[in-house]
């Protein structure tokens, strides 16, 4: 009896100090809550404000048994001192020779959405190859902070990949062009003449005259009187 009356007593204060309690606790959960938000918030505007440098072994747009080291920036923001390695190393083609250093092996910077391409070799000994590419980057010209990323280039899959015509339809345009430009050259030159069709005005005469001609003949031939024909029976006696 004397605990209820107690709390009857005390109600107001009790009930105050309930909803204190409350209060806290929903405050220090809602600070939680607030915190992890910050924290995802800030995490994903770094992802999406920072660089991702790739590197790749592509077919040349003139040629799909030539191939391309390309260099893209896919990320958001610019990237700087750029360093590029493969495991096994790549080597240049005969084209470019053994004393050419390899291309694009350190790059000053590439801004985002922006690559970098140069031959390399014939593709055929890279597709036996499977490739680890290491490359950093600094995200900051000031900073020491590299940002890196380690990847497998396998090109073995891509040794079974065909392809109609030309990659770019640019280069196709181009090509065509080119050979416009071929054919026309010898007659540009003189050595070589076209057989020309033309409808002069003398074609265009005659032309006319027949038409004359022809609608003259039809005028004539409807106004020749038609014979009679006597129907049977009819004859005289």
């Amino acid at each position: 009896m004397l605990f209820l009356l107690w709390i009857t007593e005390n109600f107001i204060g009790l009930a105050g100090l309930i909803g204190t309690v409350v209060t806290a606790v929903a405050t220090f959960f809602l600070w939680r809550v607030t915190k992890v938000l910050a924290i995802e918030t800030k995490r994903m505007a770094d992802a999406n404000s920072r660089p991702q440098i790739v590197a790749t072994l592509e077919p040349n747009q003139w040629s799909l048994r030539h191939a391309d080291l390309v260099i893209a920036n896919t990320g958001n923001a610019t990237a700087f001192d750029i360093g590029i390695q493969f495991d096994p190393p790549i080597a240049n083609g005969e084209a470019r020779g053994d004393e050419m250093p390899i291309p694009l092996q350190n790059i000053s910077v590439l801004k985002p959405g922006q690559s970098i391409s140069s031959y390399l070799s014939e593709f055929g000994p890279l597709l036996e190859i499977s490739f680890s590419v290491s490359i950093e980057w600094l995200t900051d010209p000031s900073s020491k902070e590299r940002g890196k990323i380690t990847y497998t280039l396998d090109m073995r899959p891509i040794a079974s990949i065909t392809q109609l015509g030309t990659i770019n339809p640019l280069v196709q345009i181009a090509e065509q062009v080119k050979k416009m430009r071929e054919d026309w050259k010898p007659v540009a030159s003189g050595s070589r003449k076209l057989k020309a069709d033309v409808y002069t005005t003398a074609d265009r005469l005659h032309e006319r005259r027949a038409m004359d001609r022809r609608r003259r003949q039809s005028r004539g031939a409807q106004a020749v009187p038609r014979q009679s024909i006597a129907p049977p029976g009819d004859e005289p006696l």
